[in-house]
Formats: C-alpha cells, structure tokens, sequence
C-alpha cells in the first residue's frame, strides 16, 4: 500500500509479458511474483474492505472470467491468492529497509521489462492492449457486437460465410486430415467430378449469399456491398516446388547455403519461373476460374458481370499463373476486359516474407532509383542474400524487373504502382503489419517498396499471425478500393492462402488447409468492421 504504482502496474505487466510469445519474456513472470507478493500483501497499513477488493481487482489476483487458463502466471497468482487467505493472520510487515529494496527492485525490472517486450516497449504494449479494436477470426461467422471489445471477446474485422464449400469440414476438425485423405488429394473444382467444383450447396444458394446485406449492430452496413468472394489461385509448379521436393529426407539446409540455381535442373530458383508442368495447372485453373465465374454470374445481365476484380503476387510464379488462367483463357478474359481493370500487382499478397532464401525475394520494379538514376543497392537483393560467402552466391542476380516480366506478350494486362519514397508508419510497412493496422493502412494495394533491398530485418515474417495481420490490411483495402466488385481473383501462395483461412476462420479452424498448386480455393467473405472505425476509410481519396 506504500507502492501501489509500482506493485499494480507491475503485476499488470507482468501478465502482458506472460502472455505474448516473445522469446526471453517469460522469465519476469513467475519469479518476480514470488519476490514482490509477499510485500504487496503485507499490512503496512490495515486496510479498508473497500482497498481489500480494490486492491484483488488491480493486482489481477483473480483471473478474468473466461480465462482461468489463460496462462502460467494465472495458476500461479490463484495458488498464492489461496495461500494468502490461510496465511492471512501469520504475516508480520517487513522492515522500512526490505520495502525500499522492493520498490529498487521493481523498478529494476520494469526497466528490464521494456527490453524483454522488443519493440514497441512497455508503453506500447500496455497500450495496444487497452485499445486494439479486433484480433484474430471470429467464431460463426457472426456480425461483431459493439464497436470495441475486450480481450476476452476478440473478434475478426472479416469472417467467413460459413457452409459453403466442401473444404471446410476438413479445416474446422482436427480429425480432418484423416478422414478426408482423398478429398485432401484433390483439387476443389475436382470433387464431386466437377458437378458444384467444390460447393456444400447448390450455387443458386450461394448466389444468394452473396447477394445478402450485413447487419452490424442491427442496422446495415454503410457501404452496398459487405460480401465478396474471394477465388485464391495457387501458382502452379515453379522450380523451386521441384527442388524441395527432391530435398525431401534429406538434412535441413542452412537458409544462406540455399542455392540461387538448382544444380540439377540449372534452373534458377531467385523469384523462380513455372515449370512445364505449372504452365498445364495454371492453364487448368484458367478452366476452373471460367465455370466459377459462369456460376456466380449466371442470370446476371451485363453490367453485372463487370463487378470483378483481379490481383497478382509480385512473384513471377504468381505472375505467370495469371497470364495463362486469365489473359490467355477466353472464358475469363472476357470478365476482365468487361470490368475494364487490369491485373493489379500487390505487394500485400506476396509470400510468407524470408529475405534469407532466393525463392522469397521479389525481383525490383527498376534497376534504377527513380529520383537519382543511380543503380538501386544490392540489385534488388535483401542484404542477407546480398552479403552472402562468395560460394553462395553464384547465380544470385536479377536480370529481369517486374516490368520486364509483365509486358512479355502483346495483350499482358498488368497494373503495377510503385508507392513514392514517403515517410510510412512502422506498422504500414510491408511485413510489419500488426492487428490494428487494419484500421490505418490505406492505399496498400500496389507495390510498397521498389526492391527487397528497401526492407529491415523486421520484416521477415517468423510466424503465421504476421500473414494473418497482412492479409487483414489486404482485405480492408480490397473492401474500400473494389466497392463495386462481387468477385475478387487474387494469384497468391499456399501460405497465404492459410493465413487468410485462419483470419477468417479464427480459432476454429483446427486443421491446415495446403493449397495444391494450380488450386482455386473460394471463400466468401463477410466485411464486419464497425461503423466507427469507417470515417478513416470514408476520408481517404482514392
């Protein structure tokens, strides 16, 4: 009662720490409980009934409810709680010396605390959790009640309309992957040999769906169109695919002793090309994109049929698959001249960011800077594959920008906008995107870098929830840019195909879902966000 500041705002802290998966964190919980509850509990003063229950809520001593689990600091804090009641009358007030050391020591590890959080720091973290809005997918698919929400009711700004296709009874089960073996073999425009390409229902019922406006705290949402579907295209087989899986058994290899070019094929695997067999799935899945659109559209007149859209990954495997399914396939060519857009290349949409492996570097959109002339740094490397041994690095150069190889053939239809050297927020930044940059992120749909060279080491994307909180930007803008647009078409990778899964499937999806190549996987897509967090977007110019 001497220190309340201290003793509250530390065990606050401590639970923050405890319950983030940062490396390092974990060790200020339990020990620095056992050394400071003793004094925090000491009567220095007796006090009131009313500091008594104050004093059980500040320092967190009961666990919210819902959450008795939540972490080891919470058992540990309702074992000492339980011991404190028995020991109530045993205790003696430690001397003015011990208190002052306690008071040193808290400090100490407050100090300690910042470093151990990472970046952002304790200030940060505190007050991310007090204020973030949604994290993660919501259960059901359900509309969000209220504008904000606590932690124990996290919700997704997107969820997914649920019912749909056959696909998800293998995600939203652990037993999943053994019971649909079969169906985890197959393409879903190659179940039910292509009678409903993959649908639980009839497509007149999903049509519908689309159709269907969102109610958000019982009124409609402020903008027409709430739903989308999305159709994500996996690329079909690219070189590097062949040569992982001809590692297969083998011992891991170090990142930076991965190869530029396959040593046995002599294809390059730096932002690697299709191979004959991903140019046949990307010319199937062209196939399978026609009779998706031909179902979403059927009985829709023409200008109907304009409201698509298409993106690309900025990886030429992506890229490629596009050029085949779209531009060279008749049947879905025609939706996209309708809608008189191009392709547009979208950094946000690009794989699971590693800088350290040449398959995961995207090649630059000049060789020059565009205000200097002078040659970009590194060539449109990363610095790890940049400052790689000299063995490593045979091999390990662009000769080609994404304008070479978007404007190959005579009817390419690219869009590609490279955002202008500005100042951006930390959490703007291409792969440092966080749960609430959903809700400050805008024009995030071109190119945000020029090359690869441009990012920082924070960047790489060590986990899935990094995907996750990009794609949730990704989502927000294709919302507020597309507003017309029923269908989005999107040309990705097999991790963010899972990482939107788990955005908008949230903890109930239970099983991985890894795309084939050549896939088409369709989800649709509800738009969630409450009215208040809008007038950011409802005052951005596009």
């Amino acid at each position: 009662h001497e220190f309340p500041h201290f003793s509250a705002v530390c065990l606050h802290y401590d639970r923050e720490v405890m319950t983030t998966s940062r490396p390092n964190a974990s060790w200020v919980g339990p020990s620095f409980i056992r050394t400071l509850l003793p004094f925090v509990s000491s009567p220095l003063k007796t006090p009131t009934t009313a500091e008594r229950a104050r004093d059980e809520e500040v320092l967190l001593l009961k666990p919210s409810p819902g959450k008795e689990n939540e972490s080891d600091s919470d058992a540990f804090l309702d074992g000492q709680e339980a011991s404190m009641k028995t020991k109530k009358d045993k205790r003696t007030p430690p001397s003015r010396g011990v208190v002052i050391a306690a008071a040193v020591l808290t400090s100490f590890v407050v100090v300690l605390g910042r470093e151990s959080v990472g970046k952002g720091g304790f200030d940060e973290r505190m007050r991310f959790k007090a204020t973030r809005p949604f994290l993660g997918g919501g259960k059901g698919g359900e509309s969000v009640e209220g504008a904000t929400t606590n932690i124990e009711e996290e919700k997704s700004a997107f969820v997914a309309v649920r019912d749909l296709f056959k696909y998800e009874s293998r995600i939203l089960s652990s037993d999943a992957e053994k019971e649909n073996e079969e169906d985890a073999r197959k393409r879903n425009y190659e179940m039910d040999d292509g009678a409903l390409f993959g649908a639980s229902c009839q497509w007149g019922s999903i049509r519908a769906k689309i159709n269907a406006e969102v109610f958000n705290n019982n009124e409609t949402t402020s903008r027409e169109n709430g739903r989308k579907l999305f159709l994500f295209v996996r690329h079909g087989e690219a070189a590097h695919n062949v040569w992982g899986e001809r590692r297969k058994g083998e011992a891991p290899m170090p990142n930076e002793q991965v190869p530029c070019t396959d040593e046995v094929t002599g294809k390059s695997l730096l932002d690697p090309s299709l191979t004959q067999v991903g140019l046949h799935e990307a010319t199937e899945s062209g196939k399978a994109l026609m009779t998706y659109m031909e179902k979403v559209f059927k009985e829709s007149g023409e200008e109907e049929a304009k409201r698509v859209a298409f993106f690309t990954s900025p990886q030429a495997r992506a890229i490629e698959t596009s050029r085949l399914a779209v531009l060279h396939t008749s049947g879905v060519k025609k939706y996209q001249s309708a809608s008189g857009k191009s392709i547009r290349v979208s950094d946000l949409i690009r794989n699971k960011i590693d800088l350290t492996v040449p398959f995961e570097i995207r090649r630059p959109y000049s060789f020059e800077d565009d205000l200097t002339g002078d040659p970009i740094q590194y060539g449109g490397l990363s610095r790890a594959l940049a400052k790689r041994e000299e063995k490593y690095l045979e091999g390990c150069e662009f000769t080609k920008t994404l304008g070479d190889i978007t404007s190959i053939h005579e009817n390419d239809d690219y869009e590609i906008a490279a955002r202008e050297n500005a100042a951006q927020e930390t959490k703007c930044r291409l792969g440092e995107a966080t749960s609430d940059s959903v809700f400050t992120c805008a024009d995030e749909l071109g190119l945000l870098v020029n090359s690869d060279g441009e990012l920082r080491y924070e960047s790489n994307e060590l986990s899935m929830q990094s995907v996750r909180d990009r794609m949730r930007v990704w989502f927000a803008n294709v919302f507020e840019e597309e507003r017309d647009a029923k269908v989005i078409v999107a040309f990705v990778h097999s991790d963010i195909i899972e990482g939107a899964l788990k955005e908008l499937y949230g903890d109930d999806m239970k099983s991985e879902y890894k795309a084939l190549n050549g896939d088409v996987v369709p989800v649709l897509v509800k738009d969630v966000r409450p009215k208040e967090y809008l007038n950011f977007w409802n005052e951005t110019d596009y």
